[in-house]
């Protein structure tokens, strides 16, 4: 079961200096807010934003007095203060699996934090791939930046033991690329029908588009 949402006075959110997009600004006079905030009651009645900074920036420049909002548990908002920043700064694809991941202990369904986020429930799906399908060191890898989302994202489809394997190559210098993870797939699919692999030297391709025949 999600979690409900329900308006929200302004006056008892906090305040945050933050710029406000003329963009949201204007879709916010026209349509209203079409994503809740995400909220952590801090004393009875007052909230602390975990998400929607900027929307309730424009609310409070538009002088609307409320907002739709999602109150989160208190026992998931500590780490989600901190992600939130991070992913406030830097949405890399580390970042926001690890904090959609966190937003989904709080009781959301994915399609909720879909729409309080203004995100496709797909994109949530993905990221929490790579969180629960990479090897600890390719997601930390992914986290430093040293590891393309393209190529995790491969990656993914390979089971504990390949993908510990892969690992050990990095560490002897091999570079991962969405080709050479798509090679090491191939390779398996033919191990697993016991066909032998065409050399590179072997293989032909058309003459005018290239592809290989």
């Amino acid at each position: 079961m999600g979690l409900e949402t329900k308006r929200v006075a302004l006056a008892l959110v906090e305040r945050v200096a933050v710029s406000v997009p003329k963009a949201l600004l204007e879709s916010i006079r026209k349509y209203g807010v079409l994503h809740p905030i995400l909220l952590k009651e801090v004393n009875q009645g007052f909230y602390n934003i975990v998400d929607g900074r900027r929307r309730t920036a424009c609310c409070r420049e538009l002088q609307v007095e409320t907002a739709p909002a999602i109150i989160l548990p208190g026992d998931v908002c500590s780490e989600l203060i901190g992600l939130s920043e991070h992913y406030s700064r830097s949405p890399s694809p580390a970042v926001e699996a690890e904090y959609f991941a966190a937003l989904l202990k709080s009781g959301m369904t994915q399609q909720e934090l879909a729409d309080a986020l203004g995100i496709s429930q797909a994109k949530i799906s993905q990221r929490l791939a790579l969180r629960e399908k990479l090897a600890p060191d390719l997601f930390q890898m992914l986290k430093e930046g040293s590891l393309l989302a393209t190529v995790a994202r491969e990656i993914t489809s390979l089971d504990a033991n390949e993908q510990v394997k892969l690992v050990k190559s990095v560490r002897k210098g091999q570079r991962l690329s969405v080709k050479y993870v798509k090679g090491l797939r191939r390779e398996k699919t033919l191990a697993a029908l016991d066909l032998v692999p065409v050399p590179e030297s072997a293989r032909k391709t058309c003459p005018h588009c290239g592809k290989e025949i």
